[in-house]
């Protein structure tokens, strides 16, 4: 890594020592998910031990992708990412992850089909401020698909905001997520769940 980079990196990803130039420019903040660079760096650094020793992981509403490049770059693993891209541009999402040279499959979620993933694909999946700023009723599909596309005991970790603790862990315990561990720090609820598939 470059020394000019070093100089006017964001501090976080300098003690990291991960490089992403230009991040503020090219990875917008975006409405839907109401977190500063800051909170993603944080949020990425905080659940990427959760995803360790998973070589293809699937994010659930990526947004503007940081989140995916940096746990891409923590972890050596291949992220799927998935969005409606409705705030950002699918081919800026493409564009970021080949300028950072990470292994993104960059996928788009249509509002009326499920996820465009193989039963049991995935061991591990995450949502950061995602599932519970879509009407119920969404939700509750991507749930079940969730659970579909999860291998029998996979894993799903779920990021939000903790004033919504009590209603994620009731409707996440009412698809068939079973709770393995549940912390709140800054203001975020994070869940470590465990998908029980029904015989």
């Amino acid at each position: 890594m470059s020394s000019e980079f070093f100089k006017d990196a964001h501090p976080e990803l300098k003690r990291l020592g991960i490089e992403i130039p230009e991040m503020e420019k090219r990875y917008p903040i975006l409405m839907r998910m109401g977190i500063s660079h800051d909170d993603m760096i944080y949020l990425a650094r905080r659940i990427s031990p959760l995803l360790q020793g998973s070589r293809e992981i699937l994010d659930i509403g990526c947004g503007n992708c940081l989140i995916a490049t940096l746990i891409a770059k923590m972890t050596s693993s291949k992220i799927f990412v998935i969005d409606e891209w409705k705030e950002m541009k699918i081919e800026d999402a493409k564009r970021n992850a080949n300028i950072d040279k990470v292994e993104l499959e960059i996928g788009e979620m249509k509002h009326d089909q499920g996820l465009p993933y193989k039963d049991d694909q995935f061991d591990v999946a995450y949502s950061v401020m995602f599932l519970f700023n879509v009407p119920k009723e969404r939700r509750d599909f991507l749930l079940e698909e969730t659970k579909r596309v999860l291998t029998q005991e996979g894993k799903m970790v779920v990021v939000d905001n903790f004033i919504f603790r009590g209603k994620m862990k009731r409707e996440l315990a009412s698809h068939g997520f079973q709770q393995i561990w549940y912390g709140e720090e800054n203001a975020f609820s994070f869940f470590l769940l465990k998908n029980v598939k029904s015989a």
